[in-house]
Parts: C-alpha cells; sequence; structure tokens
C-alpha cells in the first residue's frame, strides 16, 4: 500500500505552474500539478459526461477514489474512508505509485511559456475540478517538451499540425487564443455529439487500444453530418437514450472505409475508430438501469 504522492526521479514540483526553464520536467517525467495549472488544449466537453461522473461520485466514493488512482497509474484505491477527500493526499491510498500504470496517465505538453498544456483528460479533470476544486492536485504524463520553440504563436502552429489541439466548436471553428484559460465548465462550451459519441462507446463502437487524440471528436462530426440533433429529444433520459441508439445505429451502418479524419498517424477510418458489427442492445439497456450512465447523468 502506497500513499499517492509524487514520484519522478524523487523531485517535487510545487506551485500552479512551471516557473523556470531548469524545471526537471522532460518527456516521460510525471508531474503532480494542480489542475488551476492545466491548459486546455480544447475548448468543447461533452457536458452529460461530466454530468455523470459527478453525480455518480456523489453516490459513490469508492468510483471516485478509484477513478482518481488510476488516473494516475496508480491502479486503484486501496483505501479510504469517510473523511477523505481527492483534495487531501494524505486522507487515502492507492494500490501502487503513481505511474505503474504509464498509459493511464493522463498526457500533457510543455510550451514556450514554461505552462503545462493538455492533450488528454479534460473530462476526466474537469469532474475532478467540480468535486475537490481547481487546487485539486493530479498526475499528468509529459509526452513533448516545446520549449525549444522560439514563441508561443510556433508552438500553436506545431499543435495544429500534430494535431494536439481541437479548434472546433459548436458555432464554428475558434483560434488558438480563444481557448479557455482553465478547466471548467462555466470557461468551456458544450458540444451534445461529444457526449453522444461517449455514451456510444462499447454500444456502436469500442475504443482502440491505441486512439489518436480526439477521437470521440471525430466521430463526433462525422455523426453531425448523419444525424440532425433537432429532431432529437436531448432533454430526457428516454429522449437521450434514444437518441444514443440512433447514433449507434449509424455507426454500425457506416462502410467500415468510411474516412472520420486524417490524423497525424494517417487515415482514420471508421473501422480503425472501433466500428462495431452491430448494435450492443444489452449494453444500451445498462444505460437506463438503476446503475446506468443515462441515470446518473440525468440525476439532477
Amino acid at each position: 500500500m502506497m500513499k499517492l504522492r509524487l514520484l519522478f526521479a524523487g523531485l517535487l514540483l510545487s506551485g500552479s505552474a512551471l516557473a523556470a526553464p531548469e524545471t526537471p520536467l522532460k518527456v516521460g517525467s510525471l508531474a503532480e500539478v494542480p489542475i488551476a495549472s492545466l491548459h486546455p488544449t480544447q475548448a468543447t466537453l461533452g457536458f452529460r459526461q461530466i454530468d455523470y461522473k459527478v453525480n455518480r461520485y456523489k453516490h459513490d466514493a469508492k468510483k471516485l477514489f478509484d477513478d482518481f488512482c488510476e488516473s494516475a497509474g496508480a491502479k486503484g484505491i486501496e483505501k479510504y474512508n469517510d473523511a477523505s477527500r481527492i483534495s487531501d493526499f494524505a486522507s487515502f491510498s492507492c494500490k501502487t505509485a503513481p505511474g505503474s500504470e504509464l498509459k493511464k496517465v493522463n498526457t500533457a505538453v510543455i510550451a514556450p511559456d514554461n505552462q503545462l498544456y493538455l492533450t488528454d483528460g479534460h473530462h476526466t479533470f474537469t469532474s475532478f475540478a467540480e468535486v475537490g476544486g481547481l487546487q485539486t492536485k493530479v498526475y499528468v504524463r509529459i509526452t513533448d517538451d516545446f520549449r525549444h520553440l522560439p514563441n508561443m504563436t510556433a508552438f500553436w502552429q506545431t499543435m495544429q499540425a500534430r494535431k494536439l489541439t481541437w479548434l472546433e466548436t459548436p458555432q464554428g471553428v475558434i483560434t488558438p487564443q480563444q481557448l479557455p484559460q482553465q478547466l471548467s465548465r462555466k470557461q468551456m462550451i458544450n458540444d451534445e455529439y461529444r457526449s453522444l459519441v461517449w455514451l456510444t462507446r462499447d454500444i456502436g463502437y469500442r475504443k482502440p487500444d491505441s486512439p489518436p487524440p480526439f477521437l470521440e471528436f471525430y466521430w463526433g462530426k462525422w455523426l453531425a453530418t448523419q444525424l440532425p440533433l433537432s429532431k432529437m429529444d436531448l432533454t430526457s433520459q428516454s429522449g437521450y437514450a434514444a437518441a444514443v441508439e440512433s447514433a449507434a445505429e449509424k455507426m454500425v451502418a457506416a462502410p467500415a472505409e468510411t474516412l472520420l479524419a486524417q490524423t497525424d498517424s494517417g487515415p482514420l477510418t471508421a473501422e480503425k475508430a472501433g466500428q462495431m458489427s452491430r448494435v450492443n442492445q444489452k449494453a444500451l439497456r445498462k444505460l437506463v438501469s438503476a446503475t446506468g450512465k443515462l441515470t446518473y447523468a440525468f440525476a439532477n
């Protein structure tokens, strides 16, 4: 049993941001930082996914601490009690040390301004922030160090070329300068297609082992050409379940070679994006069960 704590080369990182170029962070490092210090690389979230997570955590503390430990690559919760808080590492223990399962740690890059820009985990960390506050500390894995670039303009050009940022919103494309400064539902925009795609996971598609960044957004962008939401009732649990089923049906019916996007690793087809051969009706029914995702998402 090991308490969740900072672990990378035995060095501590404190404060809300990386303050100097001589910081020991490097590619492959784990960093423990407040959620407030992580800059989003997308402007949108699927709010129904956040609703599910936050409402589930209110009723299931073990799920909260399990998710928190897993996000740190520490397998899951070992010990917690009624006084435990995710904002207080000393109040609970994970099964292993952070980074034990490195691939499960959400990723970030270092920019020329010495700040961390999140490239995965926007929904996870926004949910943690709603439960524990923006000063809650989390772990990220550094995948790229762009401090050698001359300025932030070059940084954003590189991020766009590498497809490490998502600048599309339901209202249109934005510039990097219009991205929110923090992970916050108040600052970010709801993308209903992103919520739909998340809810169709294991119903219409299975997430590949090594998905490209923004996989759900690529599926959502394609769905927007196939399924007008104006005809859907997204205000009730039953209506949303019907929309999920319609989305899943569109996914499985698409030709396997349907091109969803050109990614940094090549063409992303429906098949490569995890398309299933048929709608998983059992998983669909589970969505609206007593402990289903949609039941929690509409708990308010």
